[in-house]
């Protein structure tokens, strides 16, 4: 039995060793929206929603149980609106400064050339003197909290008292839960300091729902801030993904050494050890030697990995030349030539050259109009 088992792990440790090993290859992905003219930004303090009300002092009871066992306070008022619009604030400028992309003017000056700008002051030596090529206006456009308490009921017994039959006493009790739901609508406007005209906007919607145990020995309600903050997070770095360039990693796996190559061999380990300059080196010697489909296709993988992906494309072209039926041959060359559009959409963004496009226009009342007025 004890040989069986050695065996049996043998074969699995081989079967491992024989698989194909992966590479990552990077490669900048360009933005959703081209700000490659707006890189000076200025970020307004966002726009709270003016609705969000307080509710009772008490958080509501959706069944007689929970209305009779258990008394909840409202774990928030309307000042929660506040809170969240000012955290929002920061979470968009900390997610746009860390794209590196973005030089950021700061909310409060910001806040005073739009102000002063709806009051029909002109803001153009301000705009020249910070350099501003944009502004973004963020907004909550609503926010909704419900709180209500439920219960469920169980039983238990009571070894200490009997029934008439002497079993032990069943007992109904219940357990009390406090269900909490946030939800958020976001947008934010870019608009283009030089014509004050709407250049791009964009609206995110999120929900939350969670369920707490209300004990018997103290409860302490979780604070809805934390739910908002965790979507508002999310949202603002959604938003710098459209906004700025990013950069990206695709696992990719080596083509198996099939036919199989002896002169390949050591290039594998070298790639699972981390030297992929020397497996690289091993299998364009392979290629150029004896056309092996697999040093090939791996070489052209590895150049790719190293970040080189048009030397990698055209490796690939030549390799097609002979064996052009291979589906894995012609999915990878797919890919990387994928990859190097992004990698060239993404650059003319970085340095400026890629074609102005105008995502929205409007022409009168801009700050009245995308902050809700």
């Amino acid at each position: 039995m004890r040989k069986k088992v050695l065996l049996f792990i043998l074969a699995v440790t081989l079967f491992l060793s024989s698989c194909s090993t992966s590479v990552s290859v990077s490669y900048n992905r360009p933005s959703e929206i081209n700000m490659s003219r707006y890189r000076n930004i200025a970020v307004a303090s966002t726009v709270p929603f003016k609705g969000f009300r307080s509710p009772g002092f008490y958080v509501r009871a959706v069944d007689d149980a929970a209305a009779f066992g258990a008394h909840v306070r409202s774990s928030y008022d309307e000042e929660l609106a506040s809170e969240v619009a000012s955290y929002a604030t920061a979470s968009l400028v900390s997610s746009l400064s860390s794209t590196g992309f973005f030089n950021i003017i700061s909310s409060s000056a910001a806040d005073d050339m739009i102000s002063r700008s709806r009051m029909g002051f002109s803001i153009r030596d301000d705009i020249d003197c910070y350099g501003v090529d944009a502004f973004i206006i963020p907004r909550i456009v609503s926010m909704d909290m419900n709180e209500y308490l439920s219960s469920e009921r169980f039983y238990h017994y009571d070894y200490s008292r009997v029934d008439q039959d002497g079993n032990p006493v069943r007992i109904a009790d219940y357990r009390y839960y406090l269900t909490q739901s946030a939800s958020i609508v976001y947008s934010y406007t870019v608009i283009d300091a030089g014509t004050m005209t709407v250049y791009a906007s964009k609206n995110f919607s999120d929900k939350v729902e969670n369920t707490t145990e209300v004990t018997s020995f103290g409860f302490s309600t979780p604070d809805p801030a934390s739910y908002f903050r965790l979507m508002v997070d999310n949202i603002t770095a959604a938003a710098a993904f459209q906004l700025a360039p990013s950069r990206a990693d695709a696992d990719m796996k080596l083509m198996d050494n099939k036919p199989e190559n002896k002169k390949s061999e050591a290039a594998y380990d070298h790639v699972k050890d981390g030297d992929l300059h020397s497996a690289l080196q091993i299998f364009l010697s392979v290629w150029d030697a004896d056309a092996h489909l697999p040093s090939g296709y791996n070489c052209a993988l590895l150049l790719a990995a190293c970040g080189d992906i048009p030397a990698a494309v055209d490796l690939l072209h030549e390799v097609q030349t002979l064996y052009g039926g291979n589906s894995d041959l012609s999915d990878l060359l797919a890919a990387l030539e994928e990859m190097n559009r992004n990698n060239e959409a993404a650059q003319s963004q970085m340095d400026g050259s890629a074609p102005y496009i105008n995502y929205a226009d409007s022409s009168t009342s801009i700050f009245a109009l995308v902050m809700g007025e």
